[in-house]
């Protein structure tokens, strides 16, 4: 009897040899997924202080790494790369860039809640998972809100546009982030008008239904 469970023990215990081994591998493995994405900051990188892609690649020795947003001129490890133009690389050039394609000036009512739609390009599949802001810009002021990806464009939460100077008009502009702080290229520009002081003003002059 003494024998049966000694075999049964035996058989459930694990030999240290194996165990040594399987540390080995998973420790061998988390450090082969994070060597890859490893990037070396140098005091001779100057391309880590450009903080656009279309900016960094007008930089023939700098590359854009996309998932980091991050311009080097050193290795982007696991990210995908764009190259500047002249590369010849599946990705290059600035037409690969995330960024802001819609250019239309959109007019609003001061003290009226509105909804911001901001149209992106290149959207890179891991960036939809993420979560998404816009920075906007108004009355010298920065507002950062919640935002939605639906297809190709963002739509930043509900916000009141406030005219709080003594002019007609004033301009403000929405950039867009991904991944809390990650920003698209570019940036989309909208003008606020005081109905009082500009009465003619498109946004005060909606027809109302009869």
């Amino acid at each position: 009897m003494a024998n049966i469970e000694h075999k049964k023990n035996k058989s459930r215990s694990m030999p240290s040899s194996h165990i040594n081994l399987i540390c080995a591998i998973l420790v061998s493995s988390v450090l082969c997924c994070l060597a890859g994405d490893i990037t070396i900051h140098s005091e001779d990188d100057e391309c880590v202080s450009i903080t656009s892609c279309s900016s960094c690649l007008n930089k023939n020795e700098c590359t854009w790494c996309v998932a980091k947003s991050l311009c080097t001129k050193q290795r982007c490890g696991n990210d995908n790369v764009i190259y500047p133009e002249q590369v010849p690389a599946l990705l290059s050039g600035p037409d690969f860039c995330p960024r802001i394609t819609g250019s239309e000036v959109m007019t609003y009512k001061s003290g009226k809640r509105e909804i911001l739609t901001v149209k992106l390009a290149e959207i890179y599949l891991y960036m939809a998972f993420t979560p998404w802001k816009c920075n906007i810009q108004l009355n010298d002021k920065n507002f950062i809100v919640p935002a939605i990806l639906v297809g190709e464009s963002v739509y930043c939460e509900s916000f009141e546009m406030r005219n709080d100077s003594e002019k007609p008009y004033i301009e403000g502009t929405v950039k867009v982030l991904w991944n809390y702080n990650k920003a698209f290229d570019g940036s989309l520009s909208f003008k606020v008008c005081r109905c009082d002081l500009e009465p003619n003003c498109i946004a005060c002059n909606k027809k109302v239904e009869k």
